[in-house]
């Protein structure tokens, strides 16, 4: 039975030539059959990218759209907070339903952007709109958990407004600005947590982005940097993500 496994064998009973040939054969067939291979799992890897690319669009899109109702909300709610209550449930209901379209979003973002997350935690979004003062703003940063976890987490927040005046970079503390404490900063999460506040412009200020810096204390280790550009916040858009290692 080994004979048959044997070239010698072959090529004492054909001879050279045509064993060769027969040799070659099969190695350009195997060639060809693990192209084919190869080609058809390219093809499946790009129909799996194609849909998962075509799932996150249109999640975006959706979440275009209930940002705007938010942002339509939140303006109606400003003008008539004291007496309207009924509005201010409805807004809670958006919120909650936006926050769990963000949560399915960032699922996504775990697997196309990992960086954007530590220890199941991701700093979601940051929106600033004006109130009716000149040069008077309100501000509302998320921090969610990408995960469903057991325990809560708690951490840290910090929040930088960078831009410049009369030409020199300068970075002012927003919390500071919107005066919320020390204590105020800390977080104990489940799921997300929402810091808001109002704060006025400082003279001559013009901003350029929001850096946002949130350190894990409990229930996971490490900081997350990300740097939100000033020109998107305003037009409501997805800030791109940045990633800033000090004051640039």
């Amino acid at each position: 039975m080994k004979q048959y496994f044997n070239l010698k064998y072959w090529q004492k009973r054909f001879g050279r030539l045509p064993v060769f040939f027969a040799v070659a054969g099969l190695l350009i067939l195997f060639a060809y059959l693990a192209y084919l291979a190869g080609v058809w799992h390219a093809k499946s890897l790009k129909e799996t990218v194609s849909e998962q690319s075509a799932q996150l669009d249109d999640m975006y899109e959706r979440l275009e759209q209930m940002e705007y109702q938010r942002h339509v909300m939140q303006v109606e709610l400003d003008i008539e907070r004291s007496s309207n209550q009924s509005l201010q449930d409805e807004l809670t209901a958006l919120q909650n339903d936006n926050y769990a379209l963000r949560r399915d979003l960032a699922f996504y973002q775990k697997i196309m952007a990992p960086e954007l997350q530590e220890s199941g935690v991701t700093i979601d979004s940051i929106t600033v709109t004006p109130n009716q003062a000149d040069k008077h703003f309100h501000f509302s940063l998320a921090v969610l958990q990408i995960e469903q976890r057991r325990r809560f987490v708690e951490g840290r927040v910090a929040i930088d407004l960078v831009g410049r005046i009369d030409g020199q970079k300068k970075r002012f503390d927003l919390m500071k600005l919107a005066n919320i404490s020390g204590d105020d900063r800390t977080f104990t999460m489940r799921y997300f947590s929402i810091y808001e506040g109002d704060f006025f412009m400082p003279e001559g200020f013009v901003p350029e982005r929001i850096d946002v810096s949130v350190t894990l204390t409990d229930g996971g280790r490490g900081t997350l940097n990300r740097s939100f550009f000033w020109k998107d916040i305003r037009k409501g858009k997805p800030a791109p993500n940045v990633r800033t290692d000090g004051d640039t």
